[in-house]
């Protein structure tokens, strides 16, 4: 035992002596260089090559490096024992990636790729700018190399769509406000734009809406979503407005709330009082981000739109503050419609250009809403497609999403109630012309009783219907128009203006007087 302990202390002492040769034969640099030559040696004969993506790229975060990191999140649960847990700020759950050094197989195209997180401690800084991490951080990247091209061309850029689309639907959606005085008031981090967390409940499922309609307006919203090829194609920018429109109290902010969590976007709610001029108008529009959607409510009561009579004398469409639509007075109070008292102009053309014109390009994927209560107040310059590209009427209750409010507030599915209330209430329903907020106000009074619920919405209902019963003889005697008939007379009525034939040349006058 003893000579075979004075053997292996002999054979140790031979090895230190040889490494203590090797490095003075062969310093670091050398056998650094040695090991390189010999590791690309092997690759030439290698069926596979290696992309390593670091988290600092000098001293920049590398964006590619978080885009890694949140794809691999959505594979890594099903496929991983080991994992981390993160939470990002303004997120309300919790992401799953990869851990330090594990490593994950991948497929795109039928091609396999194995990731690798890599985890090493950094060397000791003497001097450095900014402060680096203690741990270097990357992902290490294994193909094929018949894959090659496949994966540099489609698989990164597949990577950060899907981790853009991961990220919006962790995060927080956003409902933003303009700060007061538009573009000249600046919020505590010098951005025109207030902003406090979305939490509005509104979805399609539960908006009282006709189902045929509500699914014509899904798959748009969609289509949008889905084609931004399409808009490229056809050089269109790829923006979409919606128009709004019918009696208040029909869902026109609840329809608002459903596109936003339907799409996963923030909410810009443009309060047009608030600004001054068309160029804070401009400021505002570039501040927004993309996968937004641009509110302006009430259009017809925060903006005058009736001052085309004299096109040439008061081309401008000035503020009304008091929100009523009054006519605005300059301080001489002869009001020839160059502002109001607060000084807050924007001109008709500042408006179109801010929905359609070069201005509207400066970002991608928007939508643009506007509601209204009173659709032959507008313009036909509003409505015209490429501003507002589909108007969608918000019409009484009618009885398919009656069955959806009783089911939302009552817990009523199809066959909880009998046959005969059923036809009753689908009897009335139309001729009440009640509004869905009205009928969620009895809903709701009385949700803990569900009969006298549906007993007092009855009752509301044929109250109302006999009333419109004798209201619509008195007007059928005037030789009125019916409520469906008089409302698509409106929308025809605001669409064939007697000023949509000169649309263009007022546009065209408006322009240039703006700019003198």
């Amino acid at each position: 035992m003893k000579e075979y302990w004075t053997s292996l202390a002999s054979l140790l002492g031979v090895l230190a002596f040889c490494q203590s040769l090797m490095n003075s034969v062969f310093p670091p640099e050398l056998r650094y260089a040695s090991l390189k030559l010999v590791n690309r040696f092997f690759q030439l004969f290698s069926s596979f090559c290696y992309f390593d993506i670091t988290e600092i790229d000098g001293v920049n975060t590398n964006e590619l490096y978080n885009a890694v990191q949140l794809y691999l999140s959505s594979s890594s649960v099903s496929s991983s024992n080991r994992l981390s847990l993160t939470r990002a700020l303004n997120s309300s759950s919790i992401t799953f990636g990869l851990s330090n050094n594990d490593s994950i197989f991948d497929t795109f195209n039928s091609a396999t790729v194995l990731w690798e997180h890599i985890v090493t401690q950094r060397q000791t800084q003497t001097f450095a700018w900014r402060p680096m991490p203690e741990e270097k951080r990357g992902f290490t990247l294994r193909i094929k190399k018949k894959d090659k091209s496949l994966i540099l061309d489609s698989y990164l850029d597949h990577i950060v769509e899907k981790a853009d689309e991961i990220r919006r639907r962790n995060q927080d959606r956003l409902l933003y406000t303009n700060s007061r005085g538009g573009g000249g008031g600046l919020d505590s981090r010098g951005l025109p734009w207030e902003s406090v967390p979305f939490k509005h409940p509104s979805t399609f499922e539960t908006l009282a809406m006709d189902p045929v309609k509500k699914r014509e307006i899904m798959e748009d919203l969609k289509d949008f979503a889905e084609c931004q090829s399409f808009y490229r194609r056809t050089g269109r920018a790829w923006k979409r407005g919606y128009l709004l429109y019918g009696p208040p109290g029909t869902g026109k902010s609840s329809m608002i709330a459903a596109m936003a969590n339907y799409l996963g976007y923030d909410i810009y709610d443009l309060e047009l009082t608030e600004v001054k001029s068309n160029s804070e108008l401009r400021k505002l529009l570039m501040k927004t981000s993309s996968k937004s959607i641009i509110v302006i409510e009430d259009i017809d009561c925060s903006i005058n739109l009736t001052n085309r009579g004299n096109k040439f004398n008061e081309p401008e469409m000035t503020l009304t503050g008091s929100g009523l639509g009054d006519e605005s007075v300059n301080g001489n109070g002869n009001g020839n419609g160059n502002g109001n008292g607060n000084g807050n102009t924007i001109t008709l053309s500042g408006l179109l250009n801010f929905t359609d014109g070069l201005w509207s390009c400066c970002g991608s994927e928007r939508i643009f809403v506007f509601t209204t209560n009173h659709i032959e107040k507008l313009d036909p310059a509003l409505l015209r497609s490429g501003r507002m590209d589909m108007h969608v009427y918000m019409s009484y209750c009618t009885f398919p999403s009656l069955k959806i409010l009783l089911r939302n507030y009552l817990g009523y599915e199809e066959g909880d109630l009998s046959d005969d209330v059923l036809k009753e209430l689908e009897g009335v329903v139309e001729k009440a012309e009640i509004t869905p907020a009205d009928v969620s106000e009895v809903l709701i009074k009385n949700r803990r009783d569900k009969e006298r619920a549906v007993r007092e919405l009855l009752e509301d209902l044929k109250r109302r219907a006999e009333r419109n019963e004798n209201k619509g003889e008195s007007r059928g005697q005037n030789g009125s128009l019916t409520v469906a008939d008089d409302v698509e007379e409106q929308e025809k009525r605001a669409l064939d203006s007697p000023y949509a034939e000169e649309e263009e040349e007022i546009e065209d006058s408006i322009c240039k007087i703006s700019e003198d």
